[in-house]
């Protein structure tokens, strides 16, 4: 049996979406989201904003939304929930709370469809805190 070259016939009968004839080079891929641009730097932080709703909201404004992972950074995950919780702040503090029962999902959910839908859970819920982060003013720099 010889073996043949699959690899080189897979390369050259793809279809690349990014270039059309008249282009010699592919399309660049979209712009990165900055961080910075997640959360408004504009909006006072109020006095009583501690420091753990500070790093709240940062790990959940630098958190990858729906769609954009693959693999989540569990540590900051835990310390998105731990910070939420004393934070002092009560729509981040609840949307804490949702995080924690979302990462516990997460973990428990079976391989496959069900752990693909937890994670989006799990980034969706990142963003609620990103939210409400944003709703009270706390900023991140």
């Amino acid at each position: 049996m010889r073996r043949v070259q699959i690899l080189t016939a897979i390369i050259v009968t793809m279809s690349v979406s990014g270039c059309s004839p008249a282009d010699s080079e592919p399309a660049a891929a979209p712009p990165a989201r900055p961080a910075a641009s997640l959360a408004p730097s504009a909006a006072p932080a109020s006095s009583s904003t501690t420091a753990e709703a500070v790093k709240a909201c940062k790990l959940a404004a630098e958190a990858p939304r729906t769609g954009e992972a693959v693999d989540i950074d569990e540590p900051a995950v835990k310390a998105t929930i731990e910070n939420a919780g004393k934070s002092g702040v009560e729509s981040i503090e609840q949307a804490g709370t949702q995080l924690q029962v979302r990462y516990s999902a997460w973990l428990s959910a079976e391989i496959g469809d069900e752990s693909a839908n937890a994670l989006d859970d799990l980034l969706d819920a990142m963003g609620r805190i990103n939210s409400a982060c944003i709703d009270a003013g706390v900023t991140t720099s």
